[in-house]
């Protein structure tokens, strides 16, 4: 028995992964891997990310002078899941998908791609994320995201258009303005500098400082609004 085991240990320390027993839905993946992309930013105005389930964290850098993005695989094989990131004009792609991930819920023990994201301050982002977390933080760019399901959190960030299925939803401190589409979870907005716009189904509202502030719909929840600068418009 013992001269079966040592050749099958050996290979498992040399891949650096485990990969064997072939899976399908709603079973555990069987393969797990860390993967490194790197793209120089030099003439990149915008990284366009299309995720699927895992969770995401997109951090600015003043010093970063190219996208890195460090990323942890959880698939039922090797050959199981895409990730790429191309150059393609003036935007960068960024595609990560593990497959048979349509159905994943956070703390899931299904396929899924966690992705770590460094990007030069100054990059705009376009998100269209499936499920899990997102958050982004010191980025002075324009933000873009259509959401599933799972929680977002934003801070810094110029311009900002979120729409949102499900999950709690926290901005914080925007130079531009901010217009939420959100089905339910909880909205906080804070500090905002432009005008707030939010269509919501569900869930509570809190806004505390905005430039403006636009309801177009406050669904169900409470409603709580503080130091809005200029008009205030609330569609009953």
């Amino acid at each position: 028995m013992l001269k079966t085991l040592l050749p099958l240990s050996a290979a498992v320390l040399l891949s650096g992964c485990i990969v064997h027993v072939k899976s399908g839905p709603g079973s555990a993946p069987k393969y797990f891997d860390n993967q490194q992309l790197t793209l120089s930013a030099a003439t990149l105005k915008t990284l366009d990310t299309e995720a699927g389930a895992g969770n995401l964290s997109i951090v600015g850098s003043d010093t970063a002078t190219e996208i890195t993005v460090d990323a942890e695989i959880y698939a039922y094989d090797a050959e199981d899941f895409t990730l790429t990131l191309k150059e393609k004009g003036s935007r960068a792609e960024l595609f990560a998908r593990a497959s048979n991930s349509n159905n994943w819920q956070v703390n899931s023990p299904g396929p899924k791609i966690n992705l770590t994201i460094t990007v030069p301050t100054n990059l705009n982002l376009i998100v269209d994320d499936g499920s899990g977390n997102i958050e982004i933080k010191q980025v002075s760019g324009n933000i873009d995201i259509d959401d599933g399901s799972g929680s977002i959190t934003i801070e810094g960030g110029n311009n900002i258009i979120i729409e949102d299925g499900s999950g709690s939803m926290t901005v914080n401190n925007t130079q531009g303005d901010l217009e939420i589409d959100d089905g339910s979870g909880e909205v906080s907005v804070n500090n905002i500098a432009g005008t707030v716009t939010i269509d919501d189904g569900s869930g509570s509202i809190n806004v505390n400082g905005a430039g403006g502030l636009v309801i177009e719909d406050s669904g169900s929840g409470g409603l709580q609004i503080k130091n809005v600068k200029g008009k205030v418009e609330i569609d009953e």
